[in-house]
């Protein structure tokens, strides 16, 4: 279907092509009839929500709602096309009948005609209109970008990345969210970066997650990861999500060590911290923001080694990047009535029966009244340091004792996956903040480009990865 189709505005009414028509009738049941169905009844429910605004408003919102059909039956078209290549079979009923995927392709389509027709709509709110969650929305953006449709402005394509942000770093991880029965099904955390990283992102560490790549899992491995219920899918979904995740926080994280002059050995452990807390303390996630977790990893894993950097200057070089809240740093769950049980401990393996379940009411919408929020260095004393301390410190040399292993994060990923040891880190994990004082850098800020674990230090990472290897053989 060509873009100038997409973009006639004058058609009022437009049903899928004779090639999508076709692929219906090759399925063993022909969905048409409930698509236009579902299509129509959520058109209906979109403009619902609009029924009562200015008449300008209005019209938009009309609008949107015909733009949303051309959108959804050029995508899916594509998206079939796709998805048979990659599978080599002929009936997709299984993808033309799924409800759930069906349903936030329309919600996506909706969302691309808002941002190009200027309508008043914040993300998540169409989610929030059909009752659809985040953790499931992230999925088929993913697939959407991939689709070969010619976008027609770059907007589009730079909204819908950022709204799969907005998931990835706070929406999903909310207290109801479908994420945590995963995480349950899995021990309780997240996968480390090792085992979700794909080859392709381990050889061309430039590569994105939207460039297509020869061993990157296809778009449809999204679109699977919803068709399926079984626990072999929902453990490739964490999979994808994780590597997503982990993708994002180590942009962030260079960028962070950028601002704040951090060098290459102490931004390695930060990493490795940070991903300690996502892998065995994931209950620290509960109705929080992930940036929340790694700028704690900053300041902890710096005081720790003697390269002590002052909380407030953190915060103040996070506010200076892009598409960052202020809200992160100062509005942050502290403890709550219904899960304060949890939020106290220490010990992971206890924490796992504890988790909360997609029952579980969620604390952002709407907030509960026995909460208590407070900014970022009051969530560091109270919880953080709580639950982080007895990792942190034995990366102090004068404990006496082996440090942990260090990840290697996706930046210097390499073919070969393993972890390394470095040199021990020196200081004690600080638990007391609040009287600290803003501190300016002297100078202009520094702007330096990322340099990768090299020499020594990658030759030593090749040699421990081969043992490890070794030893996995043998065993």
């Amino acid at each position: 279907m060509t873009t100038a189709l997409l973009e006639n505005l004058g058609m009022q009414k437009f049903g899928p092509s004779n090639v999508l028509m076709a692929e219906f009738r090759s399925c063993s049941r022909d969905p048409s009839e409930a698509i236009t169905k579902r299509l129509e009844q959520m058109q209906n429910i979109f403009l619902q929500h609009y029924k009562d605004v200015p008449t300008d408003t209005k019209a938009k919102a009309e609008q949107c709602s015909n733009e949303s059909q051309r959108w959804y039956y050029t995508i899916l078209e594509n998206i079939v096309r796709q998805e048979k290549r990659r599978l080599g079979i002929k009936d997709l009923s299984g993808l033309m009948e799924h409800d759930l995927f069906q349903c936030l392709l329309v919600a996506c389509c909706l969302e691309i005609t808002t941002v190009l027709n200027d309508l008043p709509c914040d993300f998540p709110l169409l989610l929030q209109i059909f009752k659809l969650v985040p953790y499931h929305f992230w999925r088929v953006i993913e697939p959407v970008l991939r689709s070969e449709v010619s976008f027609s402005r770059p907007v589009v394509k730079e909204h819908l990345s950022q709204v799969e942000v907005n998931c990835l770093e706070i929406l999903v991880w909310t207290s109801d969210s479908p994420l945590w029965e995963e995480i349950r099904a899995n021990g309780g955390g997240l996968p480390t970066c090792m085992e979700v990283m794909p080859a392709a992102k381990a050889e061309d560490p430039t590569q994105t997650d939207l460039q297509a790549a020869p061993n990157a899992p296809a778009a449809g491995s999204n679109i699977c990861s919803l068709l399926s219920s079984g626990q072999q899918q929902k453990t490739k979904s964490l999979q994808l999500f994780s590597r997503k995740v982990y993708m994002l926080m180590d942009k962030r994280l260079r960028e962070l060590s950028a601002a704040l002059n951090i060098q290459d050995e102490l931004q390695l452990k930060i990493w490795t911290c940070f991903e300690h807390s996502l892998v065995k303390c994931t209950f620290l996630m509960v109705d929080r923001h992930l940036d929340q977790l790694l700028l704690c990893a900053i300041y902890s894993m710096a005081k720790i080694t003697g390269n002590e950097i002052l909380f407030k200057r953190i915060m103040d070089r996070y506010k200076s990047l892009e598409h960052t809240s202020k809200t992160v740093l100062k509005n942050v769950l502290i403890s709550d009535g219904a899960m304060g049980s949890f939020l106290g401990a220490n010990d992971n393996e206890d924490l796992s029966p504890g988790l909360p379940t997609p029952n579980t009411p969620s604390a952002h919408y709407p907030q509960r009244s026995q909460e208590e929020r407070g900014n970022l260095i009051l969530f560091y004393n109270r919880v953080y340091a709580t639950n982080m301390e007895s990792y942190v410190v034995q990366f102090d040399p004068t404990s006496g004792g082996e440090t942990p292993p260090l990840s290697v994060d996706p930046k210097v990923w390499r073919a070969t996956r393993g972890q390394q040891r470095i040199c021990n880190s020196s200081h004690r994990m600080a638990l007391n903040m609040e009287d600290e004082e803003p501190q300016r850098d002297e100078g202009p800020s520094a702007k330096r480009s990322y340099r990768s674990v090299g020499g020594a230090l990658e030759r030593r990472l090749r040699s421990v990865v081969s043992d490890r290897a070794n030893v996995r053989n043998q065993n």
